[in-house]
């Protein structure tokens, strides 16, 4: 067995970060609710895994991707259905579960159905014809309500969390679930989110109902001589023994990024079998990103092309230096800072201490292909 990941990295496929597992352990159980961010791809949601892992028993983990969000009450159902999931899936019995929730969550249909060809009970969840705020401002309150009355803890793990800046009605539902935290005795929040840009605007400005009411942790880079340490012990426990040296070049050609460093750790495991070196990996790996970066990269205008391609070569310390708008053919100072704000949002471009740089150390490597 391949003894590394893409997906979801639990147990002894994860790497480290024992320092920010046990800070969002006592937060979750001191109900202090946190947000935590990252870019996509750092190990969010294999984080907020391990941690209500490790809270079980005191806590029960509640996972809601908010990814794909289109409207609040798309929103609000992906909450409701998250909930009555996570919870439905301890239950003993699942048909007084159901009557249970639809006394609690009263603006829901709920039912119990039996899958045709397992003949396993699933939920059926409808909303009411009640408006989408009705829901938003009942339904953490409802659910409070019920981890009360069964004298449970919850955390509510909400994953790209940022997306709701997108929906229409975006302050309404941002106040009403703000609302929800504020007054939640049982249920801990842990928001998650890659758009860092978007994210942050949400807890740092003044006129955000969010402004203030979390606290904040930043996933830092894993050093590299804990993720070589990790990548050798694994390669070793498979029977693939690695060179220090190898380990290293690893770490190095991805940056340390977790889910490049999982990955092509994964396809040199299943390479080296065949005598193939690290570089036909790494190889291998920018060609089978090729088509997700191919899809960021059409939708970007022309000057912002230029622009992270040109971050991408030169990493400036400055991008409005006249030598650097020169010699990328970036044209004037005022010119740049359009293509600056939208890559800047999608989180294409971050200013380090080093410099501006790509997000992405993948995406850097294939744009100077």
């Amino acid at each position: 067995m391949n003894p590394f990941t893409i997906g979801i990295a639990q147990h002894e496929k994860f790497c480290n970060r024992r320092l920010e597992i046990e800070t969002l352990k006592k937060n979750m159980l001191a109900g202090i609710h946190t947000v935590v961010y990252a870019p996509r791809r750092y190990g969010k949601s294999s984080l907020a895994r391990v941690v209500t892992g490790e809270l079980e028993g005191d806590m029960t983990g509640i996972f809601i991707d908010l990814f794909s969000v289109t409207s609040s009450a798309n929103a609000v159902q992906k909450i409701y259905r998250g909930i009555i999931s996570s919870l439905g899936a301890k239950a003993a019995d699942r048909s007084s579960f159901a009557q249970k929730m639809s006394a609690i969550f009263k603006k829901i249909r709920l039912s119990l159905e039996f899958d045709p060809a397992t003949t396993a009970p699933e939920f059926s969840l409808s909303l009411s014809d009640q408006p989408a705020e009705i829901h938003l401002e009942q339904v953490i309150a409802n659910l409070d309500e019920y981890c009360n009355s069964q004298a449970i803890k919850v955390c509510l793990v909400l994953d790209e969390f940022q997306e709701i800046c997108n929906l229409k009605d975006a302050k309404m539902v941002e106040a009403l679930l703000r609302e929800g935290m504020q007054n939640a005795k049982c249920v801990s929040f842990l928001m998650m989110g890659s758009r860092r840009t978007l994210l942050r605007d949400m807890f740092e400005d003044k006129k955000r109902p969010f402004y203030k009411s979390a606290y904040v942790l930043k996933l830092s880079h894993i050093p590299t001589g804990e993720f070589t340490v990790f990548l050798e012990e694994r390669f070793a426990g498979a029977k693939i023994p690695i060179s220090p040296e190898e380990a290293v070049a690893i770490v190095n050609f991805t940056d340390g990024y977790p889910f490049y460093t999982q990955k092509l750790a994964m396809l040199y495991y299943e390479l080296k079998q065949a005598g193939e070196p690290l570089a036909s990996a790494c190889q291998q790996l920018l060609e089978m990103e090729s088509a997700d970066f191919e899809n960021i990269f059409v939708a970007l205008t022309t000057h912002q092309k230029q622009l992270l391609k040109a971050v991408a070569a030169a990493g400036p310390k400055n991008l409005f230096a006249a030598s650097f708008l020169a010699d990328h053919g970036l044209g004037s100072q005022g010119g740049i800072q359009s293509s600056l704000k939208k890559l800047k949002t999608l989180d294409l471009i971050e200013n380090t201490d080093q410099g501006w740089r790509v997000t992405d150390p993948i995406f850097a490597r294939w744009l100077l292909i």
